[in-house]
């Protein structure tokens, strides 16, 4: 019996890089200016949902990244995005009590790849579905907004899994569907990279911002040597001052002809891009083996591809 035949409705939760961020200033409202495209990648969560005569939201969790440092309670974002789709189902009239949650983890948290924001919005389509009001886009931007900036673009990029995204985030442009098959190997030290704390130090650095390239959306399009040049992410040196470890990884990165290789988000993976996965696949394994002989601590290096997808309902 599948889950959905089981009255559970399935979503699948993509991962994310950042192949192009530029912080642009502090705004009034303590938050910072952004200009970053977001792709998602074949790496994801599962978010199932199903209705409970109990009110409120509970939460199971599984998988191999459900670590002791990903909450069970109100604290996770998947909780909140429940109660929020609750709440629109209640106000329609759909007489909706409460939900049931079972979270599987596959994407590392605290690693810049997007997990907990991807995992809202997954919630709130599984649930939004289970109650009938996927339909109502607004509702969903703004409760997941309020949420996290990154929460809006798996939900507003959920045809392609890839967009532009300004404001602090928030404000998500969808592009098209990438269409260049590529390869990428995703690298994430155990260290996990608060993005608080990247942030804090970025504020405290004293770098101007003239040296930030101009955006290209198009440079997943290009050719592999090109995509890589146009990459950019202006809080790398902020995450080297704030996680002293990922300096470590950029020096051996460095010295192994990765110099390509750039932090996705706030850290703390690392992703390089590749147009055949032969060769992806031998730069993950060089990466493992270089790890073990520096005693630098891993949690996982993958090969994977561009999902062409956000949150997306699955039986």
């Amino acid at each position: 019996m599948s889950a959905r035949s089981a009255g559970w409705v399935r979503a699948l939760a993509p991962a994310k890089i950042n192949p192009f961020l530029a912080v642009l200033g502090t705004r009034a409202d303590g938050y910072h200016e952004l200009d970053t495209t977001l792709a998602a990648i074949d790496l994801c969560d599962v978010v199932a949902a199903r209705a409970s005569d109990a009110p409120g939201v509970t939460l199971a969790l599984s998988g191999p990244a459900a670590s002791a440092d990903v909450p069970r309670d109100e604290r996770n974002l998947v909780v909140r995005a429940a109660l929020g789709a609750l709440e629109l189902a209640n106000s329609l009239g759909q007489g909706a009590r409460g939900v049931e949650l079972a979270l599987e983890k596959h994407v590392p948290s605290q690693a810049g790849l997007g997990g907990g924001s991807s995992d809202a919005a997954a919630a709130w389509l599984a649930c939004a579905t289970l109650f009938g009001c996927a339909d109502h886009d607004e509702p969903a931007r703004r409760s997941l907004a309020a949420l996290g900036s990154d929460c809006v673009f798996f939900w507003a990029a959920r045809e392609s899994g890839y967009a532009r995204c300004r404001g602090r985030g928030e404000l998500v442009e969808p592009l098209p569907r990438l269409r260049r098959e590529r390869w990428l190997v995703i690298a994430t030290p155990v260290q996990g990279a608060p993005t608080a704390d990247v942030y804090r130090a970025f504020s405290r650095s004293s770098t101007g911002l003239d040296d930030v390239p101009s955006i290209r959306t198009e440079a997943l399009e290009l050719g592999e040597a090109a995509a890589r040049a146009a990459c950019f992410n202006g809080l790398e040196r902020a995450a080297l001052s704030a996680v002293p470890e990922l300096a470590l990884w950029r020096r051996m990165l460095d010295e192994l002809a990765c110099g390509h290789f750039r932090l996705s988000g706030s850290g703390s993976s690392f992703f390089g891009l590749f147009d055949e996965r032969p060769a992806a696949r031998a730069t993950a394994e060089r990466l493992t083996r270089e790890c073990s002989q520096r005693s630098l601590a891993l949690r996982e290096v993958r090969v994977v591809s561009f999902a062409g997808h956000g949150a997306r309902i699955v039986p």
